[in-house]
């Protein structure tokens, strides 16, 4: 444990660089989580370093001890420097990457030029909760692990496996021949989410907030779905899209089972 005292510290200052800097975390295979209810999910393997503030009085994350070598002890404008946050609660953490296996199960999430943090945020939590074995997200899609991004998904993104694709395309074509079922959320649908069936091995696919799928990437699916709506409402928020449909697979997975 050590103590740091002045915000023009070295290391404080590679903090703030991987706060800004995608291409940085993407070099170091580092990000920053901060807050103490989102440190409490890291897994301790992950943490490189954890910064607390001086009159910090909150926990630690789990399997983290007082007199952990990686922890370090900031002054508040220290602490202030690096925080992200309008209203700190100092502590802050430095973490490696996650690493996952090969993507495994049969309920996948495909994610084409998400743009919004906080939307990303949200798909992560939804998906966790509806029980999503792995998202893909397309190189465009804003980064992961920027700090709005990792401080909106409130854990899921410690817990549910993710990997950055270079072509979803090919990545729709590969689940199909292994028969995963691709469907994509699209205006032009002809069927609605209601009227398929998910009780297979299935991939849902979602596209940018403005523009939707990509064309190519669309007709790559084996289905065109599309969520009923009244009144003059044309569109979803792509969050809200993605909760409306997973949580219809996951009533058809469990409740459809048990009843019959």
């Amino acid at each position: 444990m050590h103590r740091i005292e002045s915000p023009h510290n070295e290391g404080l200052k590679e903090i703030r660089e991987l706060t800004k800097k995608a291409k940085k975390r993407w070099e170091k295979g580092m990000f920053v989580a901060e807050g103490e209810r989102l440190l409490l999910d890291l897994p301790a393997s992950s943490l490189l370093q954890l910064y607390v503030q001086e009159d910090y009085r909150g926990a630690l994350p789990r399997g983290i001890e007082k007199e952990d070598s990686r922890i370090c002890i900031l002054s508040k404008k220290a602490m202030e420097s690096i925080s992200t946050t309008e209203h700190g609660q100092g502590i802050l953490g430095l973490l490696r990457f996650p690493k996952w296996k090969k993507p495994e199960g049969n309920l996948f999430l495909i994610l084409e030029n998400i743009q919004d943090p906080g939307n990303l945020g949200t798909l992560f939590r939804t998906a966790e909760a509806a029980g999503v074995n792995h998202i893909f997200l397309s190189r465009n899609t804003v980064d992961p692990f920027s700090p709005k991004v990792v401080r909106s998904t409130m854990g899921s993104l410690f817990r549910l496996p993710f990997s950055i694709e270079e072509d979803l395309f090919f990545l729709c074509e590969s689940l199909k021949s292994a028969g995963v079922q691709v469907f994509a959320l699209d205006l032009d649908g002809k069927k609605t989410h209601f009227q398929a069936a998910f009780q297979g091995p299935s991939a849902f696919l979602f596209g940018n907030e403005g523009n939707g799928l990509t064309k190519e990437l669309s007709q790559c699916a084996t289905e065109k779905l599309l969520i009923p709506m009244e009144g003059k409402i044309e569109s979803l928020n792509v969050a809200t899209s993605a909760s409306i449909v997973l949580y219809e697979a996951v009533r058809q997975r469990r409740y459809i089972k048990e009843e019959g």
